[in-house]
Parts: C-alpha cells; structure tokens; sequence
C-alpha cells in the first residue's frame, strides 16, 4: 500500500520507519527516516545549489576538530588564509576568512582544554562585518551570527558548522555542513571546492521509493544485518546501535506481517534530549494548569518512557488493584525492588502500610523459619527471653517483599507455600497457628522453571508466587530510557552534592549507549556518579567514564556465512580441478552469480 493517505499516516510517526523488499530494494520511507538519514532537511534560511567562489566570507566553527565534518584537517583552512599548523584532532575552534583570496589574512580561534570553559565564544570585525560565535557545549549548539543574523546547529556528538556569504548576497550562500548520505556536504569537500545542493526548496526531497537501501545507508554492518534477515528470515533484533550516516542511531529490525518484507525501525538518539526537554516542559505547563500527566502512578523519570516500561508501568498499576502475589523477574539490577515498592504505594495511598524489604540471599539457611515467622520465648538455646516477631507479622496490613525468592531453601519453600495458601503461620516453638494479613510480592533473576526442572524450585510454589507476573527488561533492550535515567541521576547527585547540575557531553552519551549494561540500571547508576566526580566541569566527557570498552565485538552473524560459504566453494573447486563449469553446475548457481560470489568472498579467479 503506498497511497498519499497511507504515506501521511506514516510521515506522522515520531520514529523513523524504513520498508524493504526481499531484493533490498526501498518501498516506503517516510519523513523521519529522510530526516535523519539526511535526505530530507528543513532550513528557515533556504539556499541554492552551487560552490564557494573566490572573495566568499566563510566562518567555520568546529567543537571537535576531524569528528564529523568530513574528517577536516588543519590544513584545508589554507583555502580561507590560515596557518592552522598549530591545530590538534579534536580542539575545537572558529576560523574566518576569504575564500581564495591569498591577499586577506584569515583569523583563528582555538580551544584546546574545553573543560576549562564549557561556553566558547568569540568575537571579532571581519571584512566590515561583526562576527560572533559561541560553542555551548552544555546545550550541544553552535551559534553563528553575522551581522547579528543568528544561524544556529544543534549537533548531538561533533560537527564541523559552516556558513558563507558571497560579496553580492545578503542571505547566505551556505548553511550548516553535515556530509549524511546523497548530500556528502562536508567542510572538507566544500573548502576543496565541492559542490553543495540547494536547501530550503524542492531540491532537498531526493526520491528513494525502488531505489537500493545501500544508496542512503552506510552502516555496513547494518546492511549485513539487514541481508542476513531477508536471507535466513531470522537475525532480528530490537533497539541496537548503530552510526547511520554520522548520526548516532537505535535500531530494530523485525519482519512485516502478512509479506516477505522487512521493517526498520530508526529511533534518533540525537533527538533523545530534545524530546525530554519537550516532554518535561509538557508536564510543567500542565502542572500549572492543574492537570495532571498521566504516567500511571510511577515516576517516568526513573523507569523511563520506552514502549517496554509502558508495559511494566500498566502491569504494575494492575497488580495495584488485585490482590494476586506478584512475580517479579528480570536480570539483577533492572529495578525489581523500585517497582515492588511502587506496587506497594500504589496499592496503600495513605502512605501508613508497613514495606518489608526482605533480601533472601543475606539470610542464613538455618535462621530462615525464624527470621519470616519469628519465635516464642525459650524457643531454641540462645533464643531472646521476651521472644521475636517475624517479617511476616511486621509486615502485617502492608506488603513483604521477599527478593530473590529463587534462593529460598526447599523446606522454607514448604512453609511459604502454606502462608500463601492458609494466610497463617506457626512461629518456632508455636503449636497454634498465627493469621496474618499481607500483601505477598516476589522477586527473581532466575528461571524459575528450569528451577523446577532441576528440583531446586517446587512447581506448587512457583504457581502460587506467579499469579500476576511483571518481567523488567533489560536495559540494553531499552536503550530509549537511557537519557531520562541518566538525567534522573545527575539531578539527584546535584543535590546531594548541593551543586550545580552537570550534563553530558554528545560523545560521553554516545559511549552510554553502545555499551551494553550487564548490570543493568544499577551499573548505570555506579557509572553516572563515578563520572560525576571524576568530571572537573560542568560537562561529563568520555575520559570521565570507567567503561570496559576493550573488549573486540564478536563476528557478526553474517561474517560466519560468509566464511562458510566461501570454504564450500573452495571445496568444490577443489574437487572438480578448479573447472569453473563444472563448479557452477555443482553449486547451481548462473555464470554472473558465480562470478560475483568469488569476487565478494575474494576467491581467486
């Protein structure tokens, strides 16, 4: 279906949604996708196509020299009248001069220990025009105004920033500089003399349904990844990152139902803190209005506003209203005792019910009956004279919260298993029962089943605990949470602190999200405040954060069919005498398709 409706619809969707044919060949890509692939871009300062002439006025600003502007190099400032010799990868700097004119000396500015000032600016005449320039490396913005006409780039990790005027013109004959895809407008190539497209017209919609996806992706991996899917109809994955054309990119890859097409789904992480920022100020305004944000009773900032989360936040107001036992299951450190918590004050709104936290693996296995049920004075040697209350009578009206229920022993499993049947217990030493009133959560990071499998879980327990179950994913499964929780962290470490409030900087955020979180949200949390005294600014950089990136990534999926496919033929060739016919015929495959084949798998031929 590609009608102008249909297309509408899907042009109206927040993520980037990209369809491809069995042949690799594009069927839909709406507005988003173009956006953030660079096809399509919106400028308010339209410009037409050309290239810079001789006695242009170009100003380049640049946080991160050779990152994202066309691998700039120090020497292709020449082109403008500047010895920039003295310039080093990654200073950030702003460079004015003429375009090819040998007789104007150009001007520089260099910043080479940014962390001593997170705000650069710069101010100069120039050729009878006022220049002015700041980097905010806390907002990730470059404001170039001439004249005092603003022309400002928000970028998420480096950008080489650019804006020129020819001597005839008053509006600018150049606006920014990104080099994504089919434009391939770097400050490198421009200053070469490359051509620029138009912007801010017609010009800027490039046409792409039928077209290969490989034309406007160049994430080689990504497209292998895409093959592979469409070959084996497997490989698919949810919410992994990848550079898509410079830009720092989540991506899911998944079939399309009722066809043999794929869909891509592209979330811009770039775009992360800009829509926070949006969505908090949504809040505030209706704040103020006396409206309130519907999040289900749970703090968005804290878990996050993924579609999983979502899920997790309904389960959970659910559970509220039921008095079922609840199982919560989910690796360590994905927020299991937050949400049982949450559950608990959902469930109690007048705040005055006992929470008993109750972590089963810091409980000996012989102090377990007499720590849930307590005991009666003389009970056992050594036994307090007035006796003890257990967690299950402290809890009494509230909630108990029995966390890593999986390491309970298999004769505490029993006894818990009468509690959650009989509502009555009987304390050590005991001979009449004892009722009780509580609101039963669990929590594990276990496979309960393979538990059971292995007689190491009771199979009437588990049936019983799991009555209404909440499973918390992983946080590499939600990477879209990552800039609320981070956000949540650093504005609770500035008041613990009592200090002003630091932000991230686009490569430090960069390097969050490509890491993968073994230890989940926990990990996350030891890492921000590491790197929040480790930062000597307001801005947490890369060399603040203490991640195992070392580590090789594994071969790809792809690489693996690549390498037997290629052992196969050199096989065959072998048996056969390198007789490229009779190879052909063996493996079934056309003369071109054969000969392609040993060029991609670098067979000789």
């Amino acid at each position: 279906m590609n009608t102008p409706f249909y297309s509408s619809i899907l042009d109206a969707i927040e993520e980037g949604l990209v369809v491809v044919s069995p042949d690799g060949h594009i069927k839909q890509f709406n507005r988003r996708a173009k956006e953030m692939t660079g096809i399509l871009q919106s400028f308010n300062k339209p410009h037409a196509s050309g290239k810079l002439q001789k006695g242009d006025l170009v100003i380049i600003a640049d946080n991160r020299l050779g990152f994202d502007d066309g691998e700039l190099k120090s020497q292709d400032l020449k082109s403008i009248g500047i010895d920039a010799s003295d310039l080093e990868l990654g200073d950030a700097f702003v460079s004015v001069g003429l375009y090819n004119t040998p007789s104007v000396k150009g001007i520089l500015k260099s910043w080479r220990n940014k962390a001593a000032n997170d705000r650069l600016l710069f101010q100069v005449h120039f050729n009878d025009h006022l220049i002015e320039v700041v980097i905010d490396l806390l907002l990730k913005t470059i404001d170039i105004k001439v004249d005092g006409l603003s022309h400002k780039l928000r970028y998420a990790l480096a950008i080489g920033h650019m804006v020129a005027f020819s001597p005839q013109k008053e509006g600018p004959k150049f606006y920014q500089a990104r080099g994504y895809t089919i434009r391939h407008e770097t400050v490198s190539e421009i200053l070469a003399g490359g051509s620029f497209l138009a912007k801010g017209t017609a010009a800027e919609s490039i046409d792409v349904v039928g077209k290969p996806i490989s034309v406007f992706f160049d994430s080689k991996e990504l497209l292998g990844r895409i093959e592979d899917c469409i070959a084996l109809n497997s490989v698919f994955f949810e919410n992994e990152y990848f550079e898509i054309n410079k830009r720092p990119t989540l991506c899911t890859l998944k079939p399309l139902q009722g066809s043999n097409d794929v869909l891509i789904i592209l979330f811009d992480v770039s775009n992360i803190e800009s829509m926070i920022t949006d969505l908090n100020h949504l809040i505030a305004t209706m704040e103020k209005t006396n409206r309130t944000f519907e999040t289900n009773g749970l703090s968005s900032d804290v878990i996050g506003y993924s579609h999983a989360m979502q899920r997790v936040r309904f389960l959970a107001k659910r559970a509220a209203s039921s008095r079922s036992t609840v199982l919560i299951t989910g690796e360590s450190g994905t927020g299991k005792t937050y949400i049982a918590s949450e559950i608990h004050a959902l469930t109690f709104p007048d705040g005055n019910r006992p929470f008993v936290n109750v972590n089963c693996t810091a409980i000996p296995s012989n102090l377990f009956e007499s720590e849930l049920f307590g005991y009666l004075k003389g009970a056992f040697t050594g036994a307090e004279k007035t006796g003890k209350l257990g967690l299950f009578e402290l809890a009494e009206n509230g909630t108990l919260f029995l966390d890593e229920i999986g390491e309970l022993p298999l004769e505490m499993q029993v006894k818990l298993l009468h509690v959650l049947q009989n509502k009555s217990f009987y304390k050590v030493g005991a001979t009449q029962p004892t009722k009780v009133n509580v609101r039963v959560i669990a929590a594990t990071n276990k496979d309960l089943q393979e538990e059971i499998q292995h007689k190491r879980f009771r199979e009437d327990l588990y049936y019983r605990v799991n009555g209404f179950p909440i499973e918390m994913p992983p946080l590499r499964k939600r990477k879209t949470d990552l800039y609320s929780l981070i956000q949540g962290f650093l504005e609770r470490l500035a008041d613990d602190f009592d200090s002003p409030i630091k932000h991230l900087s686009g490569e430090a955020l960069q390097m969050l999200i490509k890491y993968s979180w073994p230890g989940n949200i926990r990990e996350l949390e030891n890492t921000i405040e590491l790197a929040y005294n480790m930062s000597d600014s307001l801005l947490i950089r890369p060399e603040d954060l203490n991640l195992p990136f070392d580590l090789e990534p594994s071969p790809s999926l792809k690489s693996h069919i690549q390498d037997a496919e290629r052992a196969y033929i050199l096989t065959v060739l072998d048996q056969v005498n390198h007789d490229k016919r009779k190879a052909m015929e063996i493996l079934q495959l056309s003369k071109t398709v054969f000969y392609d084949k040993l060029k991609k798998l670098n067979i000789p031929l």
